[in-house]
């Protein structure tokens, strides 16, 4: 069961705002598997010390793990790997962190519709209808089949977003959903 972070400080903000941050987050994501800060650096082109202080204070604010393990030749080495954690952005409060809380929300949004984006540009239009994925519409739902939809997403998701050799290939999602009315 995953770990729950509020956000409710403005260091954590800072700290997940940060779009350096917010890429090392997407890059350990995709990989599943842990990384050093200098493979990090690599794949991200920063300087090895900036990687560190980037994880650093991701793994201070609980959402990536630091693990000192053996290298190849038996030397120690630090790897780094998302941890099993929600962060709850808790949009709907009304405090002095409110901005913070909305363009986080638009930048997780954001971040997989370039992701959706980018793909169009990488593969043939009969090719795209295999490569992603964009529905919207209104569903009618009682109380209870919300409920139950909302359950078999989050069990889904669950399920699914652990990195195995068996499903090599990696989506990335955004479900939203709200209660709307006629004047929404």
């Amino acid at each position: 069961m995953s770990r729950i972070i509020d956000l409710e400080q403005r260091s954590q903000f800072r700290v997940l705002l940060n779009p350096t941050r917010q890429d090392m987050v997407h890059l350990l994501r995709l990989v599943g598997r842990p990384l050093t800060a200098n493979a990090v650096a690599r794949r991200m082109n920063l300087s090895p010390i900036a990687a560190q202080g980037h994880l650093k204070k991701l793994v201070d604010l609980g959402v990536v793990l630091m693990e000192s393990r053996r290298g190849k030749n038996g030397e120690p080495i630090v790897v780094y790997s998302l941890d099993d954690v929600d962060i709850r952005l808790h949009l709907g409060r009304k405090d002095t962190f409110q901005g913070e809380r909305e363009a986080m929300a638009a930048n997780l949004v954001d971040g997989v519709f370039r992701g959706l984006v980018n793909t169009t540009h990488q593969h043939e239009e009969g090719e795209l209808a295999e490569q992603f994925l964009l529905r919207f519409g209104a569903l009618h739902l009682s109380a209870q089949e919300r409920q139950e939809l909302a359950e078999v997403v989050a069990r889904y998701l669950d399920s699914h977003g652990v990195h195995t050799p068996d499903n090599a290939e990696h989506w990335e999602y955004v479900i939203m959903a709200y209660r709307a009315t006629e004047e929404t």
